[in-house]
């Protein structure tokens, strides 16, 4: 059977950083069906098409490294597809690009990289920073309905920056085990939840494995 993969890289702006995966997967299927784009579902009693976001973002992060994957069960011409779907998409998001790659090729995020700004920074932000990279643990639980789960966030810290201005940059490892999320490293750098809350959070980039 016919398989035509696409990696579509796209960003998340203004108060559609608000949607949740779920939000922002169906967001992606209506738009893919109003293209009028040859889908290639999965099997079973309730075919699905065949799309991924392989790294979620979390709600309330604007983003300018988005990943989409789906498959068509035809050819089309990629700057076909770019064309049909960019006029299908509302505003708040936003095609970057778009690669054709091979059926079995699926990307493996390995490193993500974060910029947090702070609106009243702290005073010993570098050394809070630095701190927490002298760890050797840094424990965090999430709590969850269907129970608690412990993490150490240290696994993930690759690097954490504070070129000024109340700005930090947060690069984090993910993958298969998982990953820690931006607001949980700058908790662990002592800052309350009103501060996270009203700090502006971005995703920048995504490297693959």
């Amino acid at each position: 059977m016919f398989r035509q993969r696409l990696r579509l890289w796209f960003r998340v702006e203004d108060d559609k950083r608000f949607l949740s995966h779920h939000d922002m997967m169906r967001l992606w299927e209506r738009a893919l069906r109003r293209a009028a784009l040859p889908l290639r579902f999965s099997q079973g009693f309730n075919p699905r098409p065949r799309m991924s976001l392989p790294e979620p973002r979390s709600v309330g992060i604007t983003s300018e490294a988005e990943i989409l994957e789906f498959e068509l069960a035809d050819w089309v011409n990629p700057d076909a597809v770019l064309e049909r779907l960019r006029g299908q998409l509302p505003s708040g998001v936003e095609i970057d690009s778009l690669d054709l790659i091979r059926p079995t090729d699926k990307a493996r995020p390995d490193t993500v990289v974060y910029v947090a700004r702070l609106e009243v920074p702290p005073p010993d932000l570098r050394e809070r920073a630095e701190r927490l990279l002298a760890r050797a643990e840094a424990p965090i639980v999430r709590h969850r309905p269907k129970g608690d789960k412990a993490l150490d966030a240290r696994a993930f810290l690759r690097a954490i920056e504070t070129p000024g201005g109340g700005t930090v940059r947060m690069t984090l490892a993910t993958g298969p085990t998982g990953t820690v999320r931006p607001d949980e490293v700058l908790r662990l750098m002592g800052l309350d939840d009103e501060a996270i809350a009203r700090a502006d959070i971005r995703r920048c980039e995504i490297r693959l494995a």
